[in-house]
């Protein structure tokens, strides 16, 4: 503020006491009251000088070029912003201040840039109600770009950067791409926990299904291995009955005589059993007995044989069998 107004009072002296159309000596004589000839003299050699000159006239092009002039008058914005406040009753946004003098009383915007930028305010705030807090990141500041030094866009002339936000404003958005980097940091470790878990799962599916199917094949093997065991006894039982049948045929049929009729019925359902297919325990292994059938045979020529072989010793006296 001191500064400005410094700025302006000597501006405003320079206008009213030089005169071109004088002479140096004469303009030195024409001073303000209360200013000495020297210092006025040192004055108008900074005013006059070719370089004081060239930066006058890049700030009036300059000025010719602003976009970002306003409709709000000799009112500062931050005199602007309070009464727009206390007639909203709330803190108006540096974005709405921004909506507020930039357009003229019919409602349109002053020119073409301000409108880009307004709009993009609105489409701002009304996206993230948060933008209108006033903060590095505002509704403003995104519209804009970031602030620079020494100032604060909305905020009128005197505060600065340090004293509205705490920090300077590469400090603010040093912070805020800090932020952002943490965000999309914990993001992309959410996004690999995730993946881990989901291959977990998988891998715990895999081994499950493997443990599964083991099982089944130890299951097949060992039903194996025991109708195979099932099969051997099948066998050697066949074996056992077809040698004792054999002997007691040769040992009867040998004397010359046929077989006694309670023994040759009895053989003859031996030989017919013999045809049978396996019960449903194996219903694809056509030709052989079931374990039941062949213990039933076995059974019954341990019964049968000793009897038949008694009588027949005593009917034909043989001389290599005694008494049972």
């Amino acid at each position: 503020m001191l500064g400005r107004a410094w700025k302006e009072t000597r501006n405003r002296l320079y206008h009213r006491y030089y005169d071109p159309e004088l002479s140096f000596a004469a303009n030195i004589e024409n001073r303000p009251d209360g200013i000495t000839a020297d210092h006025w003299k040192r004055f108008l050699d900074y005013r006059n000088s070719k370089e004081t000159q060239d930066k006058c006239k890049k700030n009036a092009e300059n000025r010719s070029k602003q976009l970002y002039t306003h409709t709000g008058g000799s009112k500062s914005l931050a005199r602007l912003g309070e009464e727009e406040s206390e007639r909203q009753g709330r803190i108006v946004s540096r974005g709405e201040l921004y909506l507020l003098t930039h357009k003229k009383t019919n409602g349109s915007y002053i020119h073409d840039a301000a409108r880009a930028i307004g709009e993009r305010i609105e489409a701002i705030e009304q996206g993230d109600e948060s933008s209108r807090l006033l903060s590095h990141n505002d509704s403003l500041a995104q519209a804009l770009g970031r602030e620079r030094p020494g100032r604060v866009r909305g905020m009128g002339l005197g505060p600065t950067s340090s004293q509205v936000f705490g920090m300077n404003s590469n400090q603010q958005s040093n912070g805020f791409e800090r932020e952002e980097t943490q965000r999309v940091l914990l993001e992309l470790q959410a996004e690999l926990a995730a993946e881990k878990l989901k291959r977990k799962a998988v891998e715990d599916e895999v081994a499950a299904e493997k443990t599964k199917r083991q099982a089944v094949e130890d299951e097949v093997a060992a039903e194996k291995t025991k109708r195979q065991a099932m099969e051997d006894e099948v066998a050697a039982g066949k074996v056992r009955m077809q040698a004792m049948e054999s002997a007691l045929i040769c040992l009867l049929q040998g004397q010359g005589r046929k077989l006694p009729s309670d023994v040759a019925t009895w053989m003859t359902a031996v030989s017919n059993r013999r045809t049978f297919r396996v019960d449903h325990r194996f219903p694809d292994r056509g030709g052989f007995k079931s374990p039941l059938n062949i213990v039933t045979l076995i059974l019954g020529f341990a019964a049968v044989v000793p009897a038949v072989l008694k009588t027949a010793a005593k009917s034909y006296n043989h001389p290599l069998i005694g008494d049972a």
